[in-house]
């Protein structure tokens, strides 16, 4: 291979490949690189370098604290800041804004008839409980709930939209009803809450229809016409449905006036005859024992006393409809639970309803279209174990000594009530 020759950069000679300088001009042909000493940051310069990154952190956590958040922790309750506030947002039972209702089990009898119940939207402040629904719901900007799963597409769980309910649940910001078939199986509901500030929050309830069996007694298929008849089936009720109380027991009685009262040892359905064919009646107290599991529908009954004694109690749920109490010491007592009664007529007692219970919650706080005659006291609020407010819409208030004896300062309402 020839040699390369080189070039000289001072005069432009031709240089040997390994030449270190030129023989013609005798200047150094090695390029020489200036090497400069390394350059300090002043103070100042350093620290407004940090002060920028300081600040470019603080920009970047500010961003990430201040930007919408999705609130999602897969149950019927999450705790929520905003404005310096803290809340416990959840979903639950009427009447009960305090225990989130992450699983609900909900008993149907087997067949195609469609179940409604409600659900609600309460809204508490963390620090001290009391209800903030007015100052929380100012910040929302909607509210949606839907099914996201349902097992039985032929016989879904399905809502409706959530709304405000003042005069059926005071205590919650939003009511959804639910429907479902005793064969829709599980569901899942969401609740999804857009905040005005962007934020999400989202409340899941976990669904399950429970079918039951259907035990009816009727006066066609089953001795009824004695009080002793009817204690005796009240009495092998646990047998006959082999100790299942999630099963509906339903009795139909005649149109017989009953010597005595009876103990119902749980949770039944109870009709009295219609008024075509005479009313039910019982001359001695009524009650329902603190065993007894579920909820209790009594219908068209009569309760007629002598002048003392107490005509209905119970120590569990239980719900009063077209009922009429006459000519007791206390006609409807509530000492270890809450009734409601709708419809139904107390006359010429000492007192015709007396709340005097530590515990328990209502089916329904509003005693509607009910009739409140010729009393010593209408109606004895001594103690109630739940704040809701209690209300009397379109009953009837006539020839009392005292219509309502408030000694517990319970909140009531009386807006659309009749007073004669």
């Amino acid at each position: 291979m020839a040699d390369v020759l080189k070039i000289c950069p001072r005069c432009g000679a031709r240089l040997p490949e390994e030449a270190s300088f030129c023989p013609h001009c005798a200047q150094s042909v090695k390029e020489h690189k200036e090497v400069l000493p390394p350059r300090r940051l002043s103070r100042r310069a350093l620290y407004s370098a940090l002060a920028s990154l300081l600040i470019l952190a603080l920009a970047v956590a500010g961003w990430l604290y201040t930007r919408p958040k999705v609130y999602d922790n897969g149950t019927a309750e999450v705790i929520y800041t905003n404005s310096g506030a803290t809340y416990r947002v959840l979903a639950g039972w009427i009447n009960d804004r305090f225990n989130p209702a992450h699983q609900v089990n909900q008993p149907a009898d087997v067949g195609d008839m469609l179940y409604t119940f409600p659900q609600c939207l309460y809204i508490n402040r963390m620090e001290n409980s009391t209800n903030a629904k007015e100052e929380f719901m100012d910040q929302v900007k909607q509210v949606t709930a839907a099914f996201i799963e349902t097992e039985n597409e032929e016989l879904p769980w399905y809502c409706d939209e959530p709304v405000p309910r003042e005069d059926y649940a005071p205590d919650a910001a939003l009511v959804s009803s639910i429907h479902f078939y005793a064969g829709s199986g599980q569901g899942t509901l969401r609740w999804t809450i857009e905040m005005k500030n962007g934020d999400v929050i989202r409340l899941y309830q976990t669904m399950q229809a429970q079918p039951m069996e259907l035990y009816l007694f009727t006066p066609e298929n089953t001795p009824l016409n004695t009080v002793e008849e009817v204690q005796a089936l009240l009495d092998s009720l646990d047998v006959i449905t082999e100790g299942n109380h999630m099963n509906t027991v339903e009795i139909h009685l005649p149109p017989v006036t009953y010597d005595g009262g009876i103990t119902i040892p749980r949770g039944v359905n109870l009709y009295g005859a219609g008024e075509e064919e005479g009313r039910t009646a019982f001359t001695g107290p009524v009650r329902i024992t603190g065993q007894a599991t579920g909820v209790s529908w009594l219908y068209d009954l009569d309760f007629v006393g002598g002048g003392e004694g107490v005509g209905f109690s119970s120590s569990s749920r239980v719900f009063l409809q077209g009922c009429r109490f006459t000519g007791w010491r206390t006609g409807l007592l509530m000492q270890d639970n809450i009734a409601s009664a709708w419809n139904c007529t107390f006359e010429d007692n000492e007192t015709g309803i007396h709340f005097n219970a530590d515990t328990g919650s209502f089916m329904d706080s509003r005693y509607m279209e009910d009739v409140f005659r010729n009393n010593t006291t209408a109606v004895l609020l001594e103690r109630v174990p739940t704040e809701t407010a209690i209300s009397f819409p379109e009953s009837l208030f006539s020839g009392n000594g005292a219509d309502i004896d408030n000694r517990c300062g319970q909140e009531i309402s009386i807006a659309d009530t009749i007073f004669e």
